[in-house]
């Protein structure tokens, strides 16, 4: 059983690496890095490990409580990333074991990260600002109306450091609202001088990438 899941794991790897590179091969951006995030919210410890072993470093989790014993129980250099909703009373947890923290969906949150992180450490944390371009009510995220006063009430936050973007495109949406999500998201990114470009889940990664994603977080395409 083991070899069958390292083995299936190996396979959507290598899948999801040549489409990596033939989404790249079709963008107009030339020269990105793209990051796989394996998102580890229906992975176990073992699934992880598997990911380790075939190269992949960074991990992503939705919610803290979820991800502390698979934290735990992973090899020290793994990278793990908070991609989900943020609750500030689960902020010293959020600090204390993951490196990033992707999805920064209010001003509150930022508060909460300064006020915590003066106290255990005087290293900046590294975060992506949540856009929410399509505007669904069920989605987090600053609106695009909203951005350039949040950007610069967040510049000034001495405890964080803005390294990118990220927003999550609707379900099932077609490819003429994929690109307009993701190259709008780009197109801030380049405004602000910002590099590293979070977009693209499971079922529109290669459009996010020939849009120019820098990070692509992955579950199902690589676990399921």
């Amino acid at each position: 059983m083991k070899e069958n899941i390292y083995e299936k794991i190996k396979k959507n790897l290598l899948i999801i690496k040549e489409k990596i590179e033939n989404a790249r091969k079709k963008s107009s951006i030339t020269g990105q890095d793209v990051t796989i995030v394996a998102v580890t919210k229906t992975a176990t410890v073992e699934d992880i490990q598997i990911a380790y072993d075939l190269g992949i470093r960074h991990f992503g989790e939705n919610r803290i409580e979820q991800a502390i014993e698979k934290i735990k129980k992973s090899p020290a250099d793994v990278q793990w990333h908070m991609i989900g909703t943020i609750q500030r009373r689960k902020m010293p947890l959020i600090l204390q074991h993951c490196k990033y923290i992707d999805s920064l969906d209010r001003l509150e949150i930022a508060e909460t990260i300064n006020k915590r992180v003066k106290k255990i450490t005087t290293e900046k944390i590294p975060v992506l600002i949540q856009l929410n371009i399509s505007e669904e009510e069920t989605k987090h995220g600053f609106s695009l109306k909203e951005f350039q006063e949040v950007y610069e009430k967040l510049q000034i936050i001495e405890t964080i450091h803005i390294r990118g973007l990220m927003t999550i495109a609707p379900i099932k949406a077609d490819e003429k609202t994929l690109r307009y999500i993701f190259s709008t998201l780009r197109n801030i990114a380049e405004t602000y001088k910002l590099k590293t470009l979070s977009m693209g889940m499971t079922d529109d990664y290669e459009i996010a990438i020939e849009e120019g994603a820098t990070e692509i977080r992955l579950g199902r395409a690589i676990f399921g």
